[in-house]
């Protein structure tokens, strides 16, 4: 299947790690909209549309434009929205967005059915989603893995398939198939026993891995009874099966952790370009008639790994890999380049070997690293929530590799987005009431090393030995061949030349796969093995995804979710957290500590000495709460101050797309608060923007001058001054106006020519052809490549450091040399207008034209292409640079208005409310009791049914009248997960809401009591790190106000205080 290409991002999953129970709790709506807790305030938005199964007929309807429901119906919504924004308002937000809630509205059920006993899934009419309540564990997870198997049955055999890389055994032995499979061998070279070693690795771990291991054990079942369900049922088979002549094979355990070698084994790593990196300094020295020194201090310049003027996410330092000390000239060994040859033979270009040796040619053609996340905290929001615009860019593809669900069960409570066969929790999504997302972060935590070969049973060592030497002693190397039986095509039938493929695999217990061997300068014969902190266990990162998908475990805020995914996920991610009242941010990575001496940018001895020296804690992790800027970007940028950069990341200099997002929250907080279509605008105005044009090419204009010389092309005068007219409109590729071109084609074309030209022109003759002699990307491809994710790693921080050197403006960390130009300035616009004149000739002969009116980028150019898994395709959508799947959240503070009510009951003698608020020291040590006693008249039935339906929210308002805090006792639900049972209990007075795990946000005791005049009582308690404690002192009278969802309100005022200081306020009702 050639087709699928492009993306899966950010995350694995596999069983949980913690054994809980906790019911969905008594409810009595048939949808159980906004139930389970939901603090709502949440939308979401993945395109093309949850269905992702059709069959026979329905893909050939499909084919002539007929579509079933839930097919494409979210791709208009997605892509429509680049016509729209900025200027979205609150009126049309659902327009581009999805209700994100909860449950289903009951008017919008369309099928209530139950794959198993104990699990109910009801289908929403507006978008298809499954929302799963289930009594029991089993049934909730059985669940899971019958509708990700309603929703992708076809894709997630795809995937097994290819995390095997066994794909052109299934699909054909396409060339690209081939490419996809040899990509992934180089990255996960496991056999079917490494699979099932992981599985029982889990299972043999305890409690907490049985409950893992039952979890998948579970999935497992319901993806293999809807199997079962389509083989008994034509029109549940998907489509792609009868054209391949084949049927759908049963699900094993060993599924979900091959899908997981894939997509951890992509995204969650960063480096491994080492033996690249030695090999191109080795070139530039040579181009440099010998200088090595140099050659050195033009990588150290390029590289960027610890610019100080590169844009962080957290601003907070974290040093990493700062504390080698001097480099050990012992610890690198001098490898012969040119004697490199692949491990499974054949010839290969030395550019090719490294490229496939680093990664460069992953099983997927994706992006190397994606998704973006905006998120504002309350002090610069108009109604004092925080808000969040985040979501992973996972490329586009018919279906989508993610795929969504509402799940409910014991220990269970929420919706969002997983990996097609890794689905069984939620891995980017929403909790009750907190958001969280991820970008890729590509912290170092791949390194290759250089094994120095022998012969096991003794004699000479050479090229072809199968042992190495580690610890002084001779150690053996495994080999086996990895044989598939290849379809010479899609539908075909075994036979033909290149039908039956056979790759040699060699791997090591100590440093992972082998990928290539040679020599040293000297002769010794070597091998080059490439070693990944998460190899051979994909499921050590499940931990983190149970937990935060458990409404039992996250009762912290930012603290339990700081556990979950810096703790709990081993591979490198940045991980963002919203709630009602906080923004933070998280780096996930299982980052090895290098031995002293070691340089971690060339390959390393691999004998022993110079072995990783464990990993890194999550104290040393970058993070943020709450930033002093009062807002987080992210879109893959550098982590933290001081977090130095993996092996093959060049691009972590002064110019970075997240400036993109900052500077449009910036301007938009500098003109007074904002809102959550403010933060949607400003996200969506940055994805069309070309970052050369907002960064770099108002220094290329300086550079210029204002007229082209005499030597220069005619027509770059005209070119020049295009670019110049395009940076006042911010620089844009968009058609706004929605008349089917461009608002400006021109300028978009020119930079794409002139970018290529120019930057070889400023840096080739001065840093010995580094560009090519490092392999370095000069602009990101994937925007012409149709996937949407643009302007990331590639050399738009190069040319503006060097220009401003250039142009001899204030440079933080400067460069060892200037390169443009060799640092002349007149040399430099010299050779900028020559790259102008060749780039002119570049557009002719791609425009088969000599005008330059003519050279107009179409939006068919880059637009954005489902790429089909499978028979079935949906149309284009203009280019957009933006999250496959986005989340926009701003987290209602419950029932609490933004101002006290005036109409609530009060007690009828003075003195009958108390209220007590302590913030301790840990937070944990927070307290708040709030008593209303000898009350107006109040009934039982005033307060509604908690046990089911009525939710109570306690309101505190300050002496202006602004809300300073809120605590939560939602309706129904089962509480303490130690030892379950109803949160609410009934007498015959009243009721009483108890929960020692203080979800959502602190309340520990809610009593309400009926009574006459004078006898009526309430009195809630609350503790705990969740609890909103308001900023102390306070400003008098405080007015506590306890509202139900039924309209029932009660109240005290407080005037004076017997204590109201800096940790402490203690007052008496008026």
């Amino acid at each position: 299947m050639q087709g699928l290409t492009r993306a899966i991002a950010a995350v694995l999953i596999a069983g949980s790690y913690v054994a809980a129970a906790a019911g969905a709790g008594a409810q009595t709506s048939p949808g159980h909209y906004q139930e389970f807790g939901d603090a709502t305030g949440f939308l979401n938005i993945v395109g093309p549309g949850q269905d992702g199964v059709l069959n026979g007929p329905e893909a050939i309807e499909a084919q002539a434009g007929t579509y079933p429901p839930h097919v494409k119906d979210q791709l208009s919504m997605y892509g429509d929205l680049v016509y729209n924004a900025p200027g979205l308002t609150e009126a049309h937000i659902l327009d581009f967005f999805k209700d994100a809630s909860f449950g289903v509205r009951d008017d919008d059920i369309d099928r209530t059915y139950s794959p198993t006993t104990g699990v109910t899934v009801i289908r929403d009419k507006s978008f298809g989603v499954p929302h799963i309540f289930g009594d029991t564990r089993y049934a909730t997870m059985f669940a899971a893995g019958y509708t990700g198997a309603e929703d992708r049955l076809f894709l997630m055999d795809v995937l097994r398939h290819l995390g095997r890389a066994r794909l052109s055994e299934f699909l054909g032995a396409s060339d690209s198939d081939i490419a996809m499979d040899q990509g992934q061998l180089a990255i996960a070279p496991y056999l079917e026993s490494d699979l099932t070693a992981q599985i029982d690795a889990i299972h043999n771990s305890g409690a907490e891995g049985q409950a893992g291991y039952d979890d998948l054990v579970a999935y497992t079942d319901g993806v293999n009874q809807y199997i079962s369900d389509a083989l008994a049922d034509s029109t549940k088979m998907p489509a792609e099966y009868p054209a391949l002549q084949q049927v759908p094979a049963q699900w094993k355990l060993e599924d979900v952790v091959a899908i997981a070698s894939l997509v951890g084994g992509i995204f969650g790593k960063g480096g491994g370009g080492e033996l690249q990196n030695l090999c191109g300094l080795k070139a530039m020295t040579t181009a440099l008639g010998g200088d090595a020194v140099a050659a050195r201090a033009i990588f150290d310049d390029l590289h960027f790994a610890n610019d100080i003027e590169a844009p962080t996410t957290s601003p907070n330092a974290a040093p990493y890999m700062l504390n080698l000390g001097a480099v050990d000239p012992a610890s690198h060994p001098d490898v012969d380049c040119a004697s490199l040859q692949p491990v499974s033979g054949g010839t290969a270009s030395l550019q090719d070997l490294l490229d496939a040796i680093s990664g460069r040619t992953p099983p997927l053609a994706v992006p190397h690293s994606t998704s973006n996340a905006l998120l504002v905290a309350a002090n610069h929001t108009k109604n004092g929530r925080p808000i969040a615009v985040f979501g992973p860019q996972t490329g586009y593809f018919m279906p989508q590799l993610l795929v969504e669900k509402d799940i409910h069960g014991p220990n269970i409570d929420a919706r969002g987005v997983a990996f097609a066969g890794t689905d069984l929790y939620v891995q980017l999504g929403r909790g009750r009431n907190y958001a969280w997302s991820a970008t890729s972060a590509s912290a170092d935590n791949v390194d290759q090393w250089v094994l120095q070969l022998c012969e096991p049973g003794g004699g000479p060592a050479t090229i072809s030995s199968l042992g190495y030497m580690h610890n002084g002693s001779c150690q053996a190397i495994e080999e086996f061949h990895h044989v598939q039986i290849a379809k010479p095509s899609a539908g075909g039938v075994p036979g033909g030349p290149n039908v039956v493929l056979d790759w040699t695999v060699q791997r090591t217990p100590d440093y992972g796969p082998i990928l290539a061997r040679g020599t040293l300068v000297d002769g010794t014969p070597i091998a080059i093995a490439t070693l990944r902190s998460t190899y051979q266990n994909e499921l050590g990162s499940a931990r983190g995804f149970f937990e935060i998908n458990n409404p039992n475990f996250v009762t912290n805020g930012y603290d339990s979710f700081r556990q979950a995914m810096g703790m709990g996920v081993d591979y490198t991610f940045n991980w963002f957290y919203v709630d009602a009242k906080d923004i933070g941010y998280q780096h996930s990575c299982k980052c090895p500590q290098r031995a002293q001496g070691v340089d971690p940018y060339v390959p390393t001895w691999g004998t022993g000495q110079w072995d990783w020296q464990g990993f890194i804690p999550l104290s040393a992790q970058p993070n943020a709460l709450n930033p002093p800027a009062g807002f987080l970007t992210s879109w893959n940028n550098k982590q933290a101050p001081q977090f130095k950069s993996n092996d093959r990341q060049f691009s972590y200099g002064p110019v970075f797309r997240n400036q993109m997002l900052a500077v449009r929250i910036q301007s938009r907080i500098d003109a007074g608060n904002i809102n959550r279509t403010d933060l949607i605008d400003a996200m969506e105005d940055a994805g069309t923007v070309d970052l050369r044009g907002q960064e770099d090419l108002p220094l290329l204009l300086q550079v210029l001058g204002a007229t082209a010389p005499p030597s220069a092309d005619p027509r770059a005068q005209e070119m020049r001054d295009r670019l110049a007219a395009w940076v006042t409109t911010s620089t844009h590729r968009r058609d706004f106006d929605h008349d089917g071109e461009y608002d400006d084609p021109h300028a978009p074309a020119i930079i794409d020519a002139w970018w290529t030209r120019l930057a070889h022109a400023m840096f080739d003759a001065d840093s010995g052809n580094a560009i090519d002699n490092l392999g370095l990307e000069l602009d990101d491809g994937n925007r012409r490549g149709h996937v949407g994710s643009s302007f990331d790693d590639a050399f738009y921080s190069h040319v503006n450091k060097d220009l401003r050197q250039v142009l001899g403006m204030s440079v933080q960390d400067p460069w060892s040399r200037t390169y443009c130009g060799g640092g002349v300035l007149a040399a430099c616009q010299a050779a900028l207008w020559s790259a102008m004149s060749q780039a002119a000739a570049d557009l002719e002969a791609e425009f088969s034209s000599p005008n330059v009116a003519d050279w107009k980028r179409q939006i068919a150019d880059e637009d954005i292409r489902h790429v089909a898994v499978g028979v079935t395709t949906v149309p284009a959508i203009e280019w957009v640079n933006r999250p496959t799947f986005q989340q926009v959240v701003q987290i209602a503070q419950g029932a609490c208005g933004a101002t006290p009510l005036t109409t609530c009951r009060e007690p009828v003698a003075s003195g009958g409310g108390v209220l007590d608020i302590e913030d301790g020291t840990p937070d944990d040590q927070d307290r708040l009791v709030f008593k209303w006693a000898k009350g107006a008249a109040t009934s039982k039935s005033d307060f509604g049914d908690p046990l089911s339906s009525t939710s109570y929210e306690l309101c505190l308002y300050d002496g202006t009248s602004d809300l300073i805090s809120h605590a939560s006792a939602p309706a129904g639900g089962t509480c303490n997960a130690a030892s379950p049972r109803p949160c609410w209990r009934e007498s015959s007075t009243g009721f009483k809401y108890a929960d020692r795990d203080l979800t959502p946000n602190g309340v520990q005791t809610l009593l309400l009591k009926a009574g006459e005049a004078g006898k009526s009582r309430i009195t809630l308690k609350g503790r705990g790190a969740a609890l909103d404690v308001p900023p102390l002192p306070a400003t008098l009278p405080v007015r506590a106000q306890l509202l139900n969802s039924d309209g029932v309100c009660w109240e005290a005022q407080f005037g004076n205080a017997t204590r109201n200081e800096s940790d402490r306020l203690k007052a008496r009702s008026n």
